[in-house]
């Protein structure tokens, strides 16, 4: 390991190393919701909320990608960070090479899966006689051509994050959405080859495999001084370095596949008041990604610092990192909430013309943005859990966030106060996590 990173994750000032780590993971993450913003944006120039309901229909199962990249990508990533710490520079290149190989064999049976068995997951997925077809449109390119490329560069971009090159991985996402963003508008608008949702699909997989492209060149390019490894000669099933990836990344995985059923559980209960209110609710979850996503960014971008410390010891630095990542996330976020409470009609009107959308959606962002300072709390929490490898405290508090919590929430406020109840379900449940996340991170904390 080069001085460089040594210096990084050891000796420089708190604010700098968690800076350094954090910014380029929290632009790349901004830039990732500007790409995933921009299908609902150009679709919704289209004025069709049979196209914008699609792109909403189909978003669990882009979401499920992110079960193989937790499991692998956080997983993997966790592990070298520890061994990082430890020392241990060739169960670094080891784990990199399981992690790598071990998410393209999934991703490609994601992909095999999902083109067998389309028809029984668009039902699931709350389609109707007039999304169906155009949801599948938009998924055949997404999904069953682009799932390996879109889960490849994740995990690539987490396994680079995890020795400390954070710009290195960020630049490699960023280039993928980047490019994204310059295909939707030609591929989906009639100027263009006016495909609409399926231009959309196919768009995202180009820029997918761009950004394979860039990862494979960057280790070429950095392959004397990266411990980031994909050589096959290095792959093999080593039980103990699995077992401690699986202790990680399938908590995070399940944790994920249950965020893909609280959002199909919503986008069923929005698909019964019709396609006006799917599109509305799906501009308003594509908005709400981005603080979302800016919070993830910042809680993924200490995962390595944190990890590093803990394994080796530093537990005074460790805490500091924590501390002060906890500071500015949720004054950002705070402001970030008023924002969207103030101009929630504004925000919907950005993304569609269209009078009942944006009645709809200004409603439902007010309910989804009360829950936004919690969910920080609650992120930063499940960050710090997996870059100490507590699998299991990550594991609860994904059965509290969704099973206990969330979609019973979504029944209930449903009920009580029909559509606009189910808007408020995830405040509720990121409510009570944040008491839960605030006593677990104490005690973490305290220890010595």
């Amino acid at each position: 390991m080069d001085a460089q990173k040594t210096e990084l994750f050891e000796r420089m000032p708190i604010p700098q190393a968690v800076m350094k780590m954090a910014i380029p993971t929290v632009l790349s993450s901004l830039v990732m919701v500007i790409y995933n913003l921009a299908d609902t944006y150009f679709v919704g120039m289209l004025n069709n909320s049979i196209e914008n309901a699609a792109v909403t229909l189909a978003a669990p199962v882009l979401l499920a990608f992110n079960a193989v990249i937790n499991l692998f990508g956080v997983g993997g990533s966790s592990l070298m960070s520890r061994y990082l710490g430890q020392k241990e520079y060739a169960a670094v290149r080891k784990t990199s090479a399981i992690s790598f190989y071990c998410a393209l064999g999934f991703s490609a049976v994601f992909s095999l899966a999902f083109a067998v068995f389309h028809a029984q997951m668009l039902g699931i997925l709350g389609t109707t006689a007039d999304t169906a077809a155009t949801t599948w449109q938009y998924l055949r390119w997404t999904t069953v051509c682009g799932a390996v490329p879109a889960i490849l560069n994740v995990v690539l971009a987490n396994l680079v994050r995890a020795e400390g090159a954070s710009l290195h991985a960020s630049i490699g996402t960023m280039s993928g959405c980047i490019l994204n963003i310059i295909l939707d508008p030609i591929f989906i608008l009639p100027f263009g080859l006016n495909m609409g949702a399926t231009g959309a699909g196919l768009a995202t997989f180009l820029s997918n495999c761009a950004a394979c492209v860039y990862f494979f060149i960057l280790l070429w390019v950095r392959r004397r001084e990266t411990m980031v490894c994909v050589d096959p000669r290095v792959f093999s099933f080593d039980r103990k370095i699995l077992r401690q990836i699986c202790g990680v990344g399938v908590p995070a995985a399940i944790q994920n596949l249950l965020n893909v059923t609280g959002m199909t559980v919503l986008n069923n209960f929005t698909a019964s008041y019709g396609s006006t209110a799917v599109a509305a609710m799906g501009i308003t979850q594509k908005i709400n990604m981005i603080p979302m996503y800016i919070t993830m960014g910042i809680s993924q971008g200490i995962m390595p610092l944190v990890g590093y410390n803990y394994s080796s010891g530093n537990r005074d630095r460790m805490r500091k990192a924590i501390t002060f990542t906890a500071k500015i996330g949720i004054s950002f976020i705070l402001l970030m909430s008023v924002v969207y409470y103030v101009g929630a009609e504004g925000l919907i009107g950005l993304f569609m013309k269209n009078e009942e959308v944006i009645a709809y959606g200004g409603r439902f962002l007010r309910g989804m943005c009360i829950g936004l300072t919690f969910l920080s709390i609650d992120f930063l929490a499940v960050g710090v859990f997996q870059a100490c490898g507590m699998g299991k405290a990550s594991l609860i508090f994904a059965i509290l966030r969704k099973v206990v919590l969330e979609i019973p929430a979504l029944f209930i406020l449903n009920r009580l106060w029909p559509l606009y109840g189910l808007a408020y379900a995830q405040a509720c449940a990121e409510f009570v996590l944040a008491v839960v996340a605030i006593i677990l991170l104490r005690k973490i904390l305290q220890k010595p």
